[in-house]
């Protein structure tokens, strides 16, 4: 199992995200019994069954924050992306303001959407058969329904699970990186272990420079959210080159919208003030982030936020 996985992860020609997707998707085989979805996986001696709809719900939830909260393109061209097509159908019954839970994407009503998924030409014909050619750890029944895993393959992956991810992840976030300008891809791909905040001391100064008041409205407040000032889903760190003390009306309001140029202004004169700053930063640095984040994602079409 060891050799495959070194044949696969030294591919350097990725045509997109699919092939370390599935491979990110079998690492919860391991851990099938305690989790979602274990309806569809049986043990049969020293083999698994595995019902795609396993492979499918975990599918399109990873894809889920990277076409909705990241906005983040799959192909450097316009190319449509046929998993995307898929979440955009029904993006209504998913919602894209949070990534659904497990439980969620599991659920009866999400069936069809499952179904459309692995019964896709890109993944009945594409992606399922060609992983094989690189990382040959299943069999496909005739069916093209379900997969058919070995245990030890299974063990492989699940004792090794937090490399493996790490691997794929990177992979991943490789390939993004030449089809998107958005910064710090890597980070965003396991964002529960490295979105970081700021420091109470660094937290201290920003409320010290801005005079205990609102960088957007000036009002005066007993606490004050920390807003990113260029929004975290786009900039994927935490400096306090962008952070800025938020009222709450104004941080409710705000959110992840991009503000008006006088804004981007403001905080330039504000850094000014900052004891430190990290390398590489100037303004320039931060006018091309916020311009960036506009086309990239923004959209140009929409209205930029003021109080």
């Amino acid at each position: 199992m060891s050799l495959e996985c070194n044949k696969f992860f030294k591919r350097h020609n990725l045509a997109s995200t699919y092939k370390p997707m599935l491979v990110k998707c079998l690492l919860d085989l391991g851990d099938f019994e305690k989790d979602e979805g274990s309806q569809w996986v049986e043990k049969n001696g020293d083999t698994y069954t595995v019902n795609l709809h396993f492979v499918a719900a975990r599918f399109l939830r990873y894809y889920h924050p990277l076409k909705f909260k990241f906005k983040l393109k799959q192909e450097a061209t316009k190319q449509r992306d046929a998993i995307y097509d898929k979440l955009e159908t029904y993006k209504e019954l998913l919602g894209v303001k949070k990534t659904p839970s497990k439980k969620q994407i599991w659920l009866d009503k999400f069936k069809k959407l499952r179904e459309e998924t692995f019964r896709h030409s890109l993944m009945r014909d594409m992606v399922l058969p060609k992983l094989l050619n690189d990382c040959n750890i299943y069999k496909i029944t005739k069916d093209k329904e379900h997969i058919i895993i070995k245990k030890d393959v299974v063990d492989y992956m699940h004792e090794n699970k937090n490399v493996l991810d790490s691997a794929l992840n990177h992979m991943i976030s490789q390939y993004l990186e030449n089809c998107n300008a958005s910064p710090n891809i890597s980070t965003k791909m396991d964002e529960e272990l490295n979105r970081k905040y700021l420091s109470p001391k660094q937290k201290k100064e920003v409320l010290r420079i801005a005079k205990n008041t609102c960088f957007y409205c000036h009002a005066k407040d007993e606490k004050f959210a920390m807003d990113h000032f260029v929004p975290w889903n786009y900039i994927g760190q935490t400096e306090q080159y962008n952070m800025v003390p938020a009222c709450t009306p104004c941080n409710s309001s705000k959110h992840d919208k991009l503000t008006v140029p006088k804004y981007l202004d403001n905080i330039i004169k504000r850094n000014k003030n900052l004891e430190k700053l990290p390398m590489g930063y100037s303004a320039e640095f931060l006018t091309n982030m916020y311009e960036q984040s506009i086309v990239e994602y923004y959209g140009e079409e929409k209205d930029l936020w003021q109080k």
